[in-house]
């Protein structure tokens, strides 16, 4: 098992020395010092003690004056090295380290001064005349000198000093003395100092080599515990998996991110696990590839014998070799990839199947469809494709939310799956449109009818009990297209075409109705199905243009203010009636999409005609909002941006929604107009009187105008029913203190009739068609 490296004296010690930047003659030098130092209370005491006995044994041979003053010296000496020592001793190893050439040359000066110290002892305790007391004195001098030469050894110049020092004044005052004996033996000292230096000399570099070496020994253990602690951190805090195992494929050690991705806190419940009791044969071999001197890898699932974790790793084992060059067993390196593959796995998904019912979605009907197609030119049987579209789901919506929508097409999905067989193909479309494959029905074609029809009934019997909706019943019935086919050419696109044409062609006849395809379906319906293609790409390519008509004060006859149109001008087919593509673009859900562009678009205009030297100059815009658009959860962020994107005044503008739409969600409607209300919007009721004219729902809505429906004010004249309709919404319009537009006006005797009833504003052909923006500004 791999330790932590131990943590010792010498390691606190090599630690210090290793977070100060030095060189290598730094920490010889500092090596020295220790050296020279710790033995320094015993030279010391040493020398003091060869004093006092010198002194001693030269009572009887020297003054006593003179005996006192060098024994007070080397007191003295003593003293001053032994308070040096005492500095040292209390000085921390940091700054030791940082000053230990300093160290080493108080050092070796105050050698040299013990030196000069008992080199005087020639000049002050040498007695005249006994031969015996003079050889003890130069004894000493030796025995003294020659400690002292050996710590000096590794200093060349000093070494020579301190002979000089210590030995010349002996040498001298044996040459100063009469006789043949006393020149004699100043020869022999010299002598005996010559060798002396030359034995320091190479006890020097003994004790240098030794110091290199040892210095060399301390670099490599430093470096190897370096090497250690880098290596035991690389592998514990690796973030990838790291363990290592014996050649039986038994866990020898593992560390902290291979414990973290298999969920397990306490090691030794992996220790010694069998790699052989993997399910994964493919992973054991290739552990067992390492035994054969080569690297094993492998990708794919994961799982430690006796752990309940499930991974998918990419995985790479080498082999470990001993001291001899054997493989001793095998380190593998895992990265978990789960999430990688996890994720990859959930794109694929997202691409094709639907994300909210988890059922195939079009990309991969359509694949199926493919797939099957191919088998099936070698097989007679008929198949069938049916195109389910939801009646009345764009309600649900707009009574409920989009939530509680999204929520009955989860369970209308899991009725329909708990009914079908393995071998059908359900699948969502889109919004609430579905499809069924059949994939075998008879050779007979009216055969293959019947048991379709009898499909669909069973279908429909299905739906019979009502879903539970907020609390309300709500029962859910299906227009169905059909296209039966089997030795046909047609693509799966093709079919899935036909299949939605019977669908139209079939909600044009009823809704909750189903229709065969036949070649000779509406022109209409195929028309109808080009068109919401088309739009598609007439947003991209910009054909779509804003119209604006004009709107006008009843009594003063001016301007002032105008509803934004959208117009069509299709490439081939010239300007298509929005009376054709605004209810398609509703059906099929672009009108969000149309709609954006427009608001966009108005903004844009509207901005350049406010830049006018008069200004803006009117009292609003009109834009039409949709239902389905208006009650969109992020639909007043939305708008909020657009009004700073083009840095447009929100009191500019007046919003149009339907009366028969905003009914179904009251609530959520009047939130949203006090909201942009509170921005400088107002808002208009389109088309009064068509839907609801409820006095409580009036009231509860903060509203500004209502705009009277054109179908009661072409007729004015000629109705007195219509009169009356009309008289009554200016009436109700006056009582919550709300304005009134009519719309539609197309002539003076209508407009005068108007006038009469105190409308305020009115639009039509009488006053100005709808025009663009270029020469609407020619009107102002």
């Amino acid at each position: 098992m791999t330790k932590r490296p131990d943590v010792t004296e010498e390691n606190t010690l090599d630690h210090a020395i290793d977070n100060i930047d030095i060189s290598f003659s730094e920490r010889l030098n500092y090596d020295k010092m220790g050296f020279y130092y710790i033995s320094s209370p015993i030279m010391l005491v040493g020398n003091f003690l060869g004093a006092l006995l010198l002194c001693a044994i030269q009572l009887g041979s020297v003054d006593l004056y003179s005996i006192g003053i060098w024994l007070l010296v080397s007191f003295v000496m003593f003293l001053y090295r032994f308070y040096h020592y005492y500095l040292f001793k209390r000085e921390s190893e940091h700054n030791k380290l940082r000053d230990a050439k300093i160290w080493l040359d108080k050092y070796y000066t105050n050698t040299l001064l013990s030196g000069i110290v008992w080199g005087s002892s020639a000049l002050l305790i040498f007695p005249e005349s006994e031969l015996l007391n003079q050889m003890v004195l130069v004894f000493f001098l030796f025995a003294i000198g020659f400690t002292a030469m050996g710590i000096l050894a590794s200093k060349r110049n000093l070494l020579l000093t301190y002979a000089l020092v210590t030995y010349s004044p002996i040498i001298w005052r044996l040459f100063y003395l009469e006789g043949e004996l006393y020149t004699k033996i100043a020869y022999i000292i010299f002598a005996l100092t010559l060798i002396m230096i030359l034995t320091a000399n190479y006890y020097g570099k003994v004790i240098n080599n030794a110091l290199n070496n040892r210095q060399h020994f301390i670099s490599i253990k430093h470096t190897h515990e370096k090497l250690k602690e880098r290596f035991f951190s690389l592998f514990e805090r690796a973030p990838v998996g790291i363990y290592y195992y014996n050649p039986a494929l038994e866990l020898q050690d593992v560390n902290m991110h291979f414990m973290h991705i298999n969920k397990i806190d306490d090691k030794e419940e992996l220790l010694n696990t069998d790699l052989h009791a993997s399910p994964y044969q493919q992973m054991v071999e290739a552990h067992q590839e390492v035994f054969n001197g080569q690297t094993g890898s492998y990708r794919g699932p994961f799982q430690v014998p006796g752990n309940t974790q499930n991974l998918y790793v990419n995985l790479s084992t080498v082999p470990m070799l001993d001291a001899a060059g054997s493989v001793a067993g095998g380190i593998t390196i895992i990265d978990d990839i789960t999430n990688e593959v996890i994720a990859k796995e959930e794109m694929i998904r997202n691409a094709y199947y639907d994300m909210l019912t988890n059922i195939p979605n079009r990309t991969l009907l359509l694949d199926k469809l493919k797939a099957f197609l191919g088998k099936k030119r070698q097989n007679k049987e008929y198949a069938a494709l049916l195109f389910l579209d939801i009646n009345h789901f764009k309600k649900v919506n707009e009574t409920y939310g989009h939530d509680i929508g999204d929520h009955l097409l989860q369970l209308v999905v899991k009725r329909v799956d708990d009914n079908i067989d393995g071998h059908e193909v359900f699948a969502r479309i889109t919004g609430n449109k579905f499809v069924i494959l059949l994939p075998s029905l008879a050779i007979d074609k009216e055969l293959s009818k019947e048991m379709t029809l009898k499909y669909i009934n069973k279908i429909h019997d299905v739906f019979t009990p009502p879903f539970n909706l907020a609390g309300d019943e709500y029962h859910v019935n299906f227009t169905i297209g059909i296209v039966l086919f089997n030795d046909i050419d047609a693509s799966a696109y093709d079919l899935l075409k036909r299949a939605e044409t019977a669908m139209y062609e079939a909600k044009k006849i009823a809704r909750g109705t189903n229709q065969f395809y036949q070649d000779s379906m509406s022109q209409e319906t195929h028309e109808s199905l080009m068109l919401e293609n088309d739009m598609h790409k007439a947003l991209i390519k910009s054909e779509f243009i804003v119209y604006y008509q004009p709107q006008l004060d009843i009594q003063k006859n001016k301007i002032v203010g105008a509803e934004a149109l959208i117009r069509w001008n299709h490439p081939k087919k010239g300007f298509i009636s929005p009376a054709l593509f605004i209810p398609i673009a509703e059906e099929s859900g672009t009108i969000i999409k149309l709609e954006e562009w427009i608001i966009d678009k108005t903004f844009r205009e509207i901005k350049a005609l406010s830049q006018r030297s008069d200004g803006f100059g009117l009292d609003h815009i009109a834009i039409n909002i949709s239902t389905v658009h208006f009650l969109q959860p992020h639909f007043v962020e939305k708008l909020m941006l657009l009004l700073q994107k083009h840095d447009v005044k929100a009191e500019w503008f007046e919003l149009e929604i339907t009366e028969s739409g905003i009914m179904r969600n009251i609530a959520d409607a009047a939130k949203k107009i006090e909201e942009l209300k509170s921005f400088g919007f107002t808002f208009a009721i389109d088309d009064f009187g068509t839907g609801y004219s409820s006095l409580s729902y009036l009231k509860e809505l903060p509203v500004d105008m209502v705009k009277i429906d054109q179908s009661f004010i072409r007729n004015m004249h000629e109705s007195k029913g219509d009169v009356a309709i009309v008289e009554a919404v200016t009436a109700i319009a006056e009582k919550f203190n709300l304005k009134v537009l009519a719309e539609g006006v197309e002539d003076k005797k209508t407009l005068e009739a108007l006038k009469a009833l105190n409308c305020h504003a009115y639009q039509g052909y009488y006053a100005h068609k709808p025009m663009p923006l270029e020469d609407f500004e020619k009107l102002l």
